[in-house]
């Protein structure tokens, strides 16, 4: 199949995990023979000196504060791309801060659409609100134009995904989409949870018990709940016999005032020497990260809809403790696959933490099962067979 990837970022210019596993989608997809170009926008991630990929299109634009897009310029761009690959199917991924007409552009010209939703955002992907902003207010004119034309699409917008093919991430994505009143093509709609290669993180060959050096690896984003893992880490250190225990955390973000202020929690919660922070760590570089710890904390406070870092984590032999807020619950299990906590409570943490740290056999079970579940269930190769049958089926 010619298969063409529109997405708002691709990697090396990326943001988060779900660009990285996009790619490894597309690599995959090359791999068994597809014919696979990536149209993306023209972001580029600063001190990024990886070289540029083959079949990537860096034109679109992305919508910002004070820079609404240009329709019509972007969709003419889109067209180009369409009109130069001659796709059998365009797979849209990212949408979020591109035109959200480009979908509609491709069906209206004929072209076959399905979609990889790897967050919520695909509920306010919506088109043609053409009274939407006269809606807005307290004026005569915004109350009749809500009272009579509020409940229609000309206010709501229609939605882009609307009765198309689609891959969630996650039940929970899934989930949101009905309770959104989202309906998409029941044939070719699946459920395809990430998967990571798993030969690229291997478990390291040493003994993790007892455990001494917890990490954190992700975006520094308040969602994240860094700084619930950091004050909860604080709690555990004052404790006897965790005397030994450090915390580690890996990656970097775009909200440099909140990472700021997590680099100066440490100091004022009077644990600096035994908190590290290594900045943002090529993909390349995480299997040697986690082969140096025992458990990652995962303390997303929002509804996560299915995170890739505690998949490489647990095939790398770590446990995990973390909250099951969103599409985590799908793999997080209370002291079967997980130790779990309530989102936000620093206190609770501490306690998964305390209790992990203090069981063997709970730690080596937590271990064993998860990695077994990860094995079977979230591989790179399980996730792109129910990507591929999907396609095969639209195209």
């Amino acid at each position: 199949m010619k298969i063409l990837v529109v997405s708002a970022y691709y990697p090396p210019h990326h943001i988060g995990g779900y660009e990285l596993g996009c790619r490894d989608v597309v690599n995959q997809l090359r791999q068994r023979g597809h014919q696979v170009r990536v149209l993306t926008s023209d972001f580029q991630a600063a001190n990024n000196s990886q070289p540029e990929e083959p079949e990537v299109i860096r034109e679109l634009h992305r919508e910002a504060p004070g820079r609404p897009l240009e329709k019509k310029a972007e969709c003419r761009k889109f067209i180009r791309a369409v009109d130069d690959f001659q796709p059998g199917l365009i797979y849209f991924w990212s949408q979020s801060e591109l035109c959200y007409w480009l979908p509609v552009v491709a069906r209206w010209r004929g072209c076959r659409t399905a979609f990889f939703l790897s967050d919520t955002n695909f509920v306010s992907w919506r088109v043609g609100a053409w009274l939407a902003r006269f809606a807005q207010g307290k004026g005569i004119i915004s109350k009749f134009v809500r009272t009579v034309f509020g409940k229609t699409l000309l206010v709501r917008g229609w939605p882009v995904i609307q009765n198309q093919p689609c891959h969630f991430a996650s039940d929970f994505l899934r989930g949101v989409a009905q309770k959104n009143g989202l309906r998409v093509a029941p044939e070719t709609s699946v459920v395809a949870h990430w998967g990571i290669a798993l030969a690229q993180f291997p478990a390291a060959p040493r003994e993790r018990w007892p455990v001494r050096r917890l990490l954190y690896a992700g975006q520094m984003i308040p969602q994240k709940g860094v700084h619930t893992a950091i004050a909860a880490f604080a709690l555990l250190a004052q404790e006897p016999g965790m005397e030994a225990l450090t915390f580690t955390l890996a990656g970097g973000g775009m909200h440099p005032d909140y990472e700021m202020k997590l680099r100066q929690l440490p100091a004022q919660l009077g644990v600096e020497g035994r908190v590290a922070f290594l900045g943002k760590v090529p993909r390349a570089e995480l299997p040697s990260v986690y082969a140096e710890h025992d458990v990652l904390i995962f303390a997303s406070e929002w509804d996560e809809p299915f995170a890739i870092t505690p998949l490489e984590a647990i095939a790398s032999g770590l446990a995990v403790v973390g909250t099951t807020t969103g599409g985590s619950g799908e793999l997080f299990r209370n002291r079967k696959t997980a130790m779990t906590f309530r989102a936000g409570d620093v206190a609770d943490c501490a306690r998964a933490i305390r209790e992990l740290c203090g069981d063997r056999d709970l730690f080596q079970t937590l271990c064993r099962n998860a990695q077994r579940e990860v094995r079977e269930k979230h591989s790179l190769d399980a996730m792109v067979d129910a990507v591929e049958k999907s396609l095969r089926q639209i195209g």
